[in-house]
């Protein structure tokens, strides 16, 4: 009975021992940002023989952002976020080189190696209130064509850098301020009024 016993002990340790070391994902905080990976350090330390150790920082991990096709939605990164660093199963050192449907250049698994990180993930303290609609604050630059349907509320000011066309009405309840305007084909930059004043061609060019 106890060789049996001694035997489940043995293999339950090498279970644990494997498990222990099966890496999935853990939580980390961002510690540089590059100019198309960031450096993470995991913040949940290990803990080995009776003490608490700190992992290494990992370097060059790719972020993970949205996207489809040529679209793609992209956050700042800031030094400091938290992110969800997911280990992957195999080496994927030649799919980011750009090979695809290749053998992993090393047989690890479940490797510290091979991290990719969801940026966004926050402690109790840092919590975003989850909103009813979709909230965005910061600020944006949008590439490529946009489709709104539905109302919209700008609160703000509003610079437009190019051509503005609306098919509708637009209500002002403030001054508009042209430089230049073409209204029913009158240019009213250079317009004036004739026979307005008894011995006058004209009124003059608009001030």
């Amino acid at each position: 009975m106890n060789e049996k016993k001694q035997l489940i002990d043995t293999i339950d340790i090498a279970i644990f021992n494997a498990l222990a070391n099966t890496h999935t994902s853990t939580i980390a905080k961002v510690v540089a940002v590059n100019a198309t990976t960031i450096d993470v350090k995991p913040v949940i330390n290990r803990a080995v023989d009776g003490l608490s150790l700190e992992l290494t920082t990992f370097t060059k991990v790719p972020p993970l952002f949205m996207q489809g096709g040529s679209s793609y939605t992209a956050h700042p990164i800031a030094v400091g976020d938290y992110c969800l660093l997911i280990l992957t199963e195999r080496c994927f050192d030649r799919w980011y080189e750009g090979e695809d449907f290749r053998r992993p250049a090393e047989f690890r698994m479940h490797d510290y190696s091979d991290g990719i990180a969801i940026v966004g993930v926050n402690n109790r303290a840092g919590a975003i209130t989850i909103p009813s609609v979709i909230q965005h604050t910061g600020d944006t630059n949008q590439d490529g064509n946009y489709t709104h349907q539905g109302d919209m509320t700008q609160t703000g000011n509003c610079t437009i850098n190019g051509d503005l066309v609306v098919n509708g009405d637009i209500t002002c309840t403030g001054r508009v301020t042209c430089a230049n305007a073409t209204i029913a084909g009158i240019d009213f930059a250079s317009h004036v009024h004739g026979g307005v004043q008894a011995g006058a061609d004209n009124s003059g060019g608009p001030s």
